[in-house]
């Protein structure tokens, strides 16, 4: 992000992009050229060896400040394969593209070259004492390349990799390759590549990376399990074995604020929160045609209408949620759920709305403007994730006093305090095991404690606006695991 995102990876390479410059590192951020964006200019060009033959690929550069002549580098890899008319890895017809390997093998390559190759602004090359981070599978070959190609060429002798794992649901697999061909290395090098009768990215990346970080501490635990790790836990476990794994949890942007955003119809602090958020609910509540009744426990929902996400069993409580049968509890509430995705639920949103009008909104689509309304104006925000490695969401939540009710698992653990913590510690509510059963029973507890027991509920929202999440902190733990591993030996194959 801007350039190019698909999800939390594009925010949290953002991120990444602002922050280390801003901690005094000189930084180069390789992504692909979709497509020609403004402000780039040539700075060289790079022959990488893919699948049998010699590629040409150009590089294009733009600079980026982040103030007081802080800044990154973004390099920009062009070439015929890369730029499509669809999405960035499938077609309008939600295919993948037929030849993804062959692309982010060409990224993988050029950003190992991009170091050594190019004087950007005059301020000489990079060199050969980096450290890459490469993230995800789609930058998987980088540790690849650089212990069996470069390092046993005496390049790089000094510089390491960090593979972070954003998904291990994702690995990059790809069939019926020929290894040594297609990567133009030697049988026992393929033999980190292979996987059953795919080449699998994510496995050669686990196995070479000088450290592994995932984006949680948690996460990092249940890809050590076989339903965490997807067939590839115990080559994670080793990396644990080794003392060459770990967790961080990922930051925020500072502009999750309720003291400045511009989209709130009221700013609000820590001092004055509970007027400022019944001044955004009213505000939402019009908005969206919900009727106006600042008594109503206002449930929130944003994120992409998948199972993954858990909206099957959400939308399976709301004619429980909304009918009053006499507990002062259920029947109180409204609820905003948001979101693009699969049509089955994009269509339960759609009956929710129909059936509980006023009192219900079905959003499908997605509006940034609305989220943080939204956020500034629920009393409680839903976030079932079956699995969910880190999540945002839920620190934004926290951050505007709009306690999140989570499925117990992957960062929204490490990220939410339980209510079992006692109201003078919780920041939110943990769902386990994910059930409809379960979650209309925590739904019960958070609402009943926002209508019956209103002080120790502002207890709770105060101490999730205190919680810390934005980047410098997460920035601290990724300079000490940089710092461990540049002083670490490297790892050799």
């Amino acid at each position: 992000a801007p350039y190019s995102k698909t999800g939390g990876l594009g925010l949290v390479a953002a991120s990444y992009s602002y922050e280390f410059p801003r901690k005094g590192h000189r930084t180069m951020v390789v992504s692909p050229k979709y497509k020609h964006f403004e402000g780039i200019s040539w700075v060289g060009e790079a022959k990488v060896w893919v699948n049998g033959r010699e590629e040409a690929v150009r590089y294009w550069h733009k600079f980026e400040s982040s103030g007081d002549g802080k800044g990154c580098d973004f390099i920009f890899v062009d070439h015929p394969a890369i730029e499509r008319q669809g999405g960035l890895y499938n077609a309008d017809d939600g295919r993948e593209y037929p030849d993804n390997l062959f692309r982010f093998t060409l990224l993988s390559a050029a950003a190992m070259e991009a170091p050594l190759l190019l004087d950007i602004g005059g301020r000489g090359k990079y060199g050969d004492k980096v450290l890459f981070l490469a993230n995800d599978w789609q930058a998987g070959l980088v540790p690849f390349y650089l212990c069996h190609k470069y390092r046993r060429n005496g390049c790089y002798s000094q510089s390491r990799a960090i593979y972070v794992v954003h998904n291990l649901g994702y690995q990059g697999q790809y069939p019926h390759v020929q290894a040594c061909h297609f990567f133009g290395c030697e049988q026992h090098m393929a033999t980190d590549l292979e996987l059953g009768d795919c080449v699998n990215l994510s496995k050669a990346a686990l196995i070479n990376a000088d450290r592994v970080l995932t984006v949680s501490p948690n996460y990092t635990k249940e890809i050590q399990t076989p339903e965490g790790g997807f067939r590839l836990e115990h080559i994670v476990r080793a990396k644990g074995d080794a003392l060459r794994l770990g967790g961080i949890l990922n930051g925020i942007d500072d502009v999750w604020n309720p003291e400045t955003d511009k989209d709130l119809h009221t700013k609000y602090s820590l001092d004055d929160f509970e007027t400022g958020k019944a001044a955004n609910k009213l505000a939402l509540q019009r908005q969206l045609g919900l009727y106006e009744d600042p008594g109503a426990v206002l449930i929130g929902f944003v994120g992409r209408l998948t199972w993954q996400k858990g909206v099957d069993v959400m939308v399976q409580i709301i004619s429980w949620l909304m009918e009053d049968t006499g507990n002062g509890v259920t029947g109180r509430c409204q609820i905003v759920m948001m979101g693009n995705g699969e049509r089955q639920y994009a269509d339960a949103l759609r009956w929710a709305e129909g059936t509980f009008r006023g009192r219900a909104c079905g959003y499908v689509g997605f509006d940034p403007k609305v989220e943080h309304l939204l956020m500034g104006a629920a009393d409680l925000f839903l976030m079932p994730s079956r699995y969910e490695p880190c999540g945002l969401p839920q620190m934004y939540s926290q951050r505007y006093g709009t306690l999140p009710i989570v499925h117990a698992t992957g960062g929204l653990v490490d990220s939410v305090k339980d209510v079992s913590f006692g109201t003078g510690e919780a920041t939110g509510f943990h769902i386990w095991p994910l059930s409809k059963e379960k979650m209309q029973e925590v739904v019960y507890k958070a609402v009943e404690l926002c209508l019956k027991y209103p002080g120790e509920f502002r207890k709770m929202q105060r101490n999730a606006m205190s919680e810390d999440f934005y980047w410098p902190q997460a920035m601290d733990e990724y300079e000490k695991a940089i710092d461990t591993t540049l002083y670490d030996p490297p790892v050799m194959r």
